[in-house]
């Protein structure tokens, strides 16, 4: 079981190694087998055992039928599909001279080393696997994920290059979009997201802004800028226009996009997006109020908070009324709590404290100032109780004058809220208290509730 300390550490990108190794002595060398060629020529050896990191959290092993760690019953079929291996396209390549020494499937490979070590002139080489060949992937598809892998090894004079294991991670970033359902109910029917990188673009439809229809786009540079336009109409009227630019973005990433009220006041409303960038275990919010902003609603639209106003507000949800948590499909995390914060001036302060019986005990070192209240405009992200937080909260700089904050309980958090009191319903209390720089504050206690389980 998950423990609320354990889940408050910073998330970090585990390293991935493709080792090969050599033996010097090879065993069939010792029974007088060796070939004429030995003085130029050495040997790829092994039965490769390839992995599979797929959607960038979860990953597989499809040769192992013992593990249990392999692709779950209720995965997608999609997914479960792309993770057959003997199909994956494999080339292996002279990085000496460009000379092709494979080129097959990934299944032939296995079957032609199954057979004896696979004789090659000395020299540097390069493994490249693909679960596409190169002229059946697009620069844009739906729900066209490519996994696919480059290595590097050499061949040695009379010696055998084992190579141990090779891991095949996303190679296309994979784009989905969410809009909550009384959110997209303000909006007609021909409003509809375009998103694009580089010339490739797809458009979302309302139909899919459910967070399940996935984009799948092959990146052209290591990092690049993903962009977002909104055009349509409101249901009663004037015309929707919104641009956001998403930096940054690289192969590998699932960028988990969703629309969200800024601010309402008196009927007025604006939009911004939040970005959940989801990259194998690690977790990393794309503030939305860095600068980027463009006017969303030319007609219609209204203004920005004026010198006397501090907002403090949920999309589609009134935040003096309590909020039930949802889990997401995995079961592991939920679905993330958006508050937004306005005011012109920039925000000065933003004090958090957390009640609740079942966090009382657990509320302990270093989370202690959780009871109490911690300012998280003073926080680092880069040391003590800022790395902690920063994990799952904005901190610091995210926050401190700023005039637009997306202040968001990420999905990581929720999950572990869904999971504490057993079948109990429990109640967590977050205290905010927000100033700005013109003087002005608001206090407001969001409740999350988790729902008894029948």
């Amino acid at each position: 079981m998950k423990t609320f300390t354990g889940l408050f550490t910073t998330l970090s990108l585990g390293a991935l190694l493709l080792t090969g190794c050599v033996n010097e002595e090879p065993p069939y060398k010792k029974t007088g087998t060796e070939t004429a060629g030995t003085e130029i020529s050495g040997y790829l050896s092994g039965a490769l055992n390839l992995r599979v990191i797929y959607d960038s959290e979860t990953d597989t092993r499809p040769d192992d039928t013992q593990d249990e760690t392999q692709t779950p019953q209720t995965a997608q079929a999609l997914t479960r599909a792309v993770t057959e291996t003997d199909g994956y396209h494999v080339r292996i390549v002279s990085t000496d001279d460009q000379s092709s020494h494979f080129d097959g499937t990934y299944a032939e490979l296995q079957a032609e080393l199954a057979a004896g070590p696979k004789e090659m002139p000395i020299g540097n080489y390069e493994i490249s696997v693909c679960s596409h060949r190169t002229e059946e992937i697009q620069s844009a598809a739906w729900n066209a994920p490519v996994y696919g892998t480059t290595y590097s090894f050499s061949i040695t004079k009379g010696a055998t290059t084992q190579i141990e294991e090779i891991v095949c991670t996303l190679q296309n970033v994979k784009v989905t979009l969410l809009c909550a359902a009384d959110l997209a109910d303000q909006l007609a029917d021909d409003t509809k997201a375009t998103i694009s990188l580089g010339a490739a673009s797809l458009e979302f439809a309302k139909e899919h802004w459910d967070g399940q229809q996935a984009a799948f786009f092959l990146p052209a540079a290591e990092s690049n800028d993903l962009e977002f336009v909104l055009s349509g109409s409101f249901t009663d009227g004037g015309e929707v226009t919104f641009s956001k630019t998403i930096p940054g973005v690289k192969a590998g990433q699932w960028r988990k996009i969703e629309l969200v009220i800024v601010y309402a006041d008196q009927g007025e409303i604006k939009f911004d997006i939040s970005v959940d960038n989801f990259v194998l275990d690690d977790t990393i919010t794309v503030n939305g109020t860095d600068g980027l902003w463009e006017e969303v609603f030319e007609e219609g639209g209204g203004e920005e908070p004026g010198e006397g106003e501090l907002t403090v507000s949920m999309a589609g949800h009134d935040i003096n009324e309590p909020y039930t948590l949802e889990a997401n499909p995995d079961g592991a995390t939920g679905k993330p709590v958006l508050v937004n914060i306005a005011s012109e001036s920039g925000i000065k302060s933003l004090s958090v404290r957390i009640e609740s019986e079942v966090l009382e005990e657990l509320l302990t070192g270093d989370l202690e100032p959780l009871k109490t209240g911690v300012d998280l405009c003073t926080l680092n992200k880069e040391e003590g109780l800022g790395q902690t937080l920063g994990a799952l909260l904005p901190v610091g700089n995210e926050i401190k004058d700023q005039t637009q904050v997306a202040f968001e309980i990420k999905s990581e958090l929720v999950g572990l809220l869904l999971a504490m009191g057993g079948d109990a319903e429990v109640v967590y209390k977050f205290h905010l208290d927000v100033s700005d720089n013109a003087g002005h504050n608001v206090t407001t206690t969001l409740t999350l509730v988790k729902s008894a389980k029948n």
